[in-house]
């Protein structure tokens, strides 16, 4: 397919540049710098006296949660003591040692890291429509015998390629070095969770760490759609990166400041953050489901790329 030739060209057009690869490296980097830190800075005392130090940790949390209520404090607070509370309570009685670690520890240890893969996806999302209104390099793209809508979807096809990429170079590294540092068990190892009914339930590490993969991808797609669209609407680069990352932020601070509110579950922002919810349980917003969330970024989704390829099909581009 002579089609395939524009996605080629994309993707030379991304990985031809200096910032890609800055973009793989940094995650690398602090994957294993946490990695050798913690390996430096744990004691392996640790794990024979696990008993006691959270036998500690449950005594501070109780009081804390005392003080807590007394002084009327944030109820999401609260509720955290509170799990924790029984999280430890239940790992004391059971034998289940939190500082265990293996490779698949390890990787659930830093799921986290996918806020920055998130980061450098907006970045590249956002610039590579708008990059070639600024460049005047579209006037070429559009000369060329292809219809509007397979170059633009070319363009989002590429960029969530590099997403992908990201993704599963990061999945790759964070196992090898874990299981570097941990071993490569504990395929079978469990951690504790807290259900909305208060009950404490064992789950096996495996199991979130494939079920995170999967959310994370379905995340970042409708990052790369956001940021898609913010690309196609502004033709500065810089101003489009720029309003991406201002949406992102302030669509997480709106969130925030409004969970109590019964609509804010239908808004993009506060269903961006799946891996919250592959225990059943969202401490900001409780009303949240894993396909409820799901079916409302697949409906997102959509909408942000039928007005990304309507604007560029509508777009003039002056001579």
């Amino acid at each position: 397919m002579k089609w395939l030739s524009l996605l080629t060209n994309e993707w030379i057009k991304i990985f031809s540049r200096i910032r890609t690869w800055i973009f793989i490296a940094l995650p690398i980097l602090i994957i294993i710098g946490v990695a050798v830190y913690d390996k430096v800075t744990t004691e392996e005392v640790e794990n024979d006296n696990w008993k006691q130090l959270l036998t500690q940790t449950l005594e501070d949390d109780k009081k804390a949660l005392e003080d807590a209520k007394k002084n009327n404090e944030n109820q999401i607070y609260i509720d955290m003591l509170e799990s924790n509370i029984k999280q430890n309570e239940y790992a004391i009685e059971n034998d289940i040692s939190p500082n265990e670690k293996t490779t698949w520890k390890y990787m659930k240890e830093m799921a986290p890291i996918s806020s920055l893969i998130g980061l450098f996806v907006i970045v590249v999302a956002s610039d590579i429509v708008s990059s070639e209104f600024s460049k005047g390099t579209i006037k070429m793209l559009l000369i060329r015998p292809y219809s509007r809508w397979k170059i633009l979807l070319s363009k989002f096809l590429a960029t969530l390629g590099f997403a992908f990429v990201m993704w599963l170079v990061v999945i790759a590294t964070t196992w090898l070095v874990g299981g570097l540092a941990y071993g490569f068990g504990g395929i079978d190892q469990t951690y504790l969770v807290v259900t909305d009914s208060q009950e404490v339930r064992e789950r096996t590490v495996v199991e979130y760490v494939f079920a995170n993969i999967g959310v994370e991808f379905i995340e970042l797609t409708a990052l790369v759609a956001l940021s898609f669209m913010i690309s196609t609407l502004f033709m500065s680069n810089s101003v489009a990166i720029g309003v991406a990352m201002f949406t992102m932020f302030a669509g997480n601070t709106i969130v925030m400041l409004l969970a109590n509110k019964d609509w804010i579950i239908y808004t993009l922002f506060a269903n961006m953050d799946l891996s919250t919810l592959i225990d059943g349980q969202n401490q900001l917003i409780k009303d949240l489901t894993l396909p409820f969330s799901i079916s409302m970024l697949a409906i997102y989704t959509a909408v942000m790329l039928a007005i990304t390829f309507t604007v560029f099909q509508k777009r003039d581009v002056k001579a």
